[in-house]
């Protein structure tokens, strides 16, 4: 399996889709606002950034099945492998001018992701792991931290689109302020979780996320030496996700476990 071609495809995906989202960033109207679902908004940029890494990644493996939040799945349905993409991570944070939002881009072989890849635009910060091969920021390896919980920094989103969930998340959440340094919220799942494979954040936790949200921060924090499972501590995507260094992953799961589960 060539590993090594397909984290380049990665990359250059989610940069090519980062450069879209730079053009356009703090030119976005009101005119250009799609509502897409209850708090749950589009814009052409998100489409943009997907058509032109959907059509990248197609050109180079014609033979491959495409997963983007905006088009859903595209090309050879019956494909092993599966390219998982989200053209813009943080689209409310991009609409109102701040600055913390990605590209993430991922591939999945069978139920297995093999590589992926986020990029940060505005900050020029592009990751990358791949099966085996480490995690990467711009060229230098990374690892998850090992922190003590006190001095810990741990990151979580809010449950906007799962309103009924608050009163449940508002008990992990005071928890988690109570047992960590402090808690912090950028508004963008996918930079969380390149951030906690970096070791910026130590740990992260939020629940019903989407695939394509989540996929290439899952191999890059596996890749970074952390952990990262669903709220049961299994490893899987089911949109519930733990993330973090063994210690800080541990006090999260009994939160979790307690609160949410």
């Amino acid at each position: 399996m060539d590993i090594e071609n397909y984290i380049q495809t990665c990359k250059e995906a989610a940069t090519i889709g980062g450069q879209i989202l730079k053009e356009h960033f703090k030119h976005i109207q009101k005119k250009d606002i799609e509502e897409k679902g209850r708090k749950d908004f589009v814009t052409y940029v998100d489409k943009k950034s997907e058509e032109r890494i959907r059509n990248f990644i197609l050109s180079i493996y014609p033979d491959h099945a495409f997963l983007g939040e905006e088009d859903g799945v595209i090309g050879n349905r019956e494909s092993d492998f599966l390219w998982i993409v989200d053209p813009l991570d943080g689209t409310k944070n991009y609409i109102n001018g701040f600055d913390i939002f990605a590209v993430s881009v991922a591939l999945q072989y069978k139920n297995d992701i093999i590589a992926g890849s986020i990029y940060i635009p505005m900050l020029d910060k592009l990751y990358w792991a791949g099966k085996g091969q480490g995690a990467y920021l711009n060229g230098t390896k990374i690892k998850v931290s090992n922190k003590e919980k006190e001095l810990a920094i741990v990151a979580t989103g809010f449950p906007f689109r799962r309103i009924e969930e608050i009163d449940k998340y508002l008990k992990a959440f005071r928890e988690t302020m109570i047992r960590f340094s402090a808690v912090r919220r950028p508004g963008a799942a996918a930079v969380d979780l390149a951030y906690t494979a970096e070791g910026v954040f130590d740990g992260f936790f939020e629940m019903k996320l989407s695939i394509w949200d989540i996929a290439a921060g899952f191999i890059l924090v596996k890749e970074a030496g952390g952990i990262f499972t669903n709220f049961e501590g299994k490893e899987i995507l089911d949109g519930n996700v733990i993330a973090g260094g063994e210690k800080i992953y541990k006090e999260l799961k009994d939160i979790i476990q307690q609160t949410l589960v």
